[in-house]
């Protein structure tokens, strides 16, 4: 096996956005967040990092099942620390791709909260900071506590996502995610299947826009929406849509438009700093 070598890089600390714990401004990008469930062929998974450990062992159900069982996503990663001598033989060839899919399918499942984070971090550096871990964070340099040194793999593959999540927002490649095209890729004894959530996001949109005085949703007004944005299998949410849908409160209509325009202009801010890592 070919041990992979990524380029360090150096990140000042007072222009990035900076996640260590999870209570803080940015934990929430942090695998061991919890509060962001998953759900891969048909169970729930608790956090990022239970997933992404399981992804360790396609071949030993057995240890997926005790990854997924704990509740805490620092005693999912510690579950699996006694069998990673056993880890699939290309781990490190595709650790990085399972990554970046483990984090679209937390986009797609959580859009609203982690898609509000990544928005958040605007066209600022993502940087995990840790104690220890140069290749999925960065440390801080010794001399200057503003200096943090790493490969800082996570948080690339978040800036990463977040370029994408500008790109793509409000499009049917948001909340569709396909399985990897690797050997064995595998949750249970099962091929891992498509992601697609889109009926979950139409009925976040019609539940969020369709409430009436009461707080009651009407339901033929989503049957009718649904039905609409999900012609052809294709979710096409537009700008005119969503303000068709706003017009009876001029206050959110306005709201609207501010939001659109403001997310057009991150996206081209965000586009400057586009990231390709493998």
């Amino acid at each position: 096996m070919i041990v992979k070598h990524y380029e360090h890089k150096i990140y000042r600390a007072s222009e990035c956005c900076i996640f260590r714990k999870t209570k803080e401004t940015y934990g929430g990008l942090s695998n061991m967040a919890s509060g962001f469930p998953i759900r891969i062929n048909g169970l729930t998974i608790l956090s990022n990092e239970a997933l992404y450990q399981a992804c360790r062992f396609p071949h030993l159900p057995q240890i997926q099942q005790l990854i997924i069982n704990e509740k805490s996503p620092m005693t999912a990663k510690m579950v699996s620390k006694p069998h990673r001598k056993n880890s699939r033989i290309d781990w490190e060839d595709v650790k990085i791709k399972i990554m970046r899919w483990c984090l679209r399918v937390k986009l797609a499942q959580n859009y609203f909260t982690f898609g509000a984070l990544l928005e958040s971090t605007f066209n600022r550096p993502i940087v995990e900071d840790s104690s220890r871990d140069d290749f999925w964070g960065a440390i801080r340099d010794k001399n200057d506590p503003n200096l943090l040194i790493g490969t800082n793999a996570l948080g690339r593959l978040l800036m990463e996502l977040r370029q994408f999540y500008f790109e793509k927002k409000f499009t049917t490649d948001m909340f569709v995610v396909e399985p990897l095209n690797i050997a064995d890729f595998h949750f249970l004894g099962k091929p891992i299947e498509r992601i697609d959530e889109r009926n979950n996001f139409v009925s976040a949109i019609c539940k969020s826009l369709l409430i009436n005085n009461k707080g009651i949703i009407s339901s033929e007004s989503v049957n009718l929406i649904t039905q609409v944005t999900l012609a052809e299998s294709q979710l096409q949410v537009s700008e005119p849509e969503l303000s068709f849908v706003a017009k009876s409160s001029p206050k959110r209509e306005k709201k609207s438009k501010q939001k659109v325009t403001t997310t057009k202009r991150k996206a081209q801010s965000d586009k400057q700093t586009s990231i390709s890592f493998d």
